[in-house]
């Protein structure tokens, strides 16, 4: 490949993306050096893992079928993991795949601007949840449907309806059109998450999130974390935070 032509031939170690990762492997470039990986996203073996037991969970997917990589590119990438000195990643999951050799970055929280309120996390005047994706199903599009329907909520949603162009069904929906001061609440029930940017934003603007280990994002007083795939466990964290903000009013 053009990019392992361009390292210099002196050099000895290497920090390296992990797309890359797999073809730089097979080509023989990384013999003889060490090397560390950028990861932002799961190992492939264990993403199609992933997406596997999605499919099993909604096997009327349109979607959650769709994307596997060709398994000599999975066996170069695990072989070019295991060589590795380091992996250095912000996201949580992942970190802990690697936790005897990672390296764990902080996720860069956006700044907002003064004229953008900022919500308290014990006074959320804004009544709107927030879906952060497309209908579709590996970002928790079921899970967040079968929510709505038996809570009869109202959500903002993202994008396209992969999964069907009736999926919203029942549901009484509004595009988000980036309107931070009508969300009191994220919920993102996703399989998988590489670069979870909207989350960061929520974040930025004290506004709370349930999302699942898949995220990448580490628990705290505004985010809470559930097991993915887990719907009852999604569905007690909503209502507990419904709870905790009714009393506090």
């Amino acid at each position: 490949m053009s990019a392992a032509k361009l390292i210099p031939i002196e050099s000895t170690h290497l920090v390296v993306s992990q797309n890359f990762l797999p073809f730089l492997i097979s080509s023989g470039a990384l013999g003889g050096r060490t090397f560390d990986v950028l990861m932002n996203r799961l190992p492939l073996e264990k993403l199609h893992e992933r997406l596997n037991i999605a499919l099993k969970i909604h096997p009327n997917s349109v979607t959650l079928n769709d994307f596997r990589a060709p398994s000599e590119i999975i066996k170069w990438e695990n072989h070019g993991l295991n060589l590795s000195q380091k992996i250095i990643t912000p996201h949580t999951e992942i970190a802990q795949i690697f936790n005897n050799k990672s390296i764990k970055l902080q996720w860069h929280i956006p700044p907002i601007s003064n004229e953008n309120a900022v919500h308290s996390n014990l006074k959320i005047t804004a009544s709107k949840v927030l879906f952060p994706a497309s209908a579709v199903g590996r970002k928790g599009a079921y899970e967040i449907k079968k929510l709505a329907l038996e809570l009869n909520l109202e959500l903002m949603v993202l994008g396209k309806m992969f999964e069907g162009p009736n999926f919203w069904d029942g549901i009484k929906t509004e595009k988000f059109a980036g309107d931070w001061s009508k969300i009191g609440l994220v919920i993102y029930p996703t399989y998988v998450e590489h670069q979870p940017r909207l989350i960061l934003k929520a974040l930025s603007r004290g506004i709370p999130v349930i999302t699942t280990e898949a995220c990448g994002i580490d628990a705290s007083a505004l985010v809470q974390i559930v097991k993915t795939g887990n719907f009852e466990e999604l569905r007690k964290t909503f209502n507990e935070i419904q709870a905790s903000k009714q009393s506090a009013v």
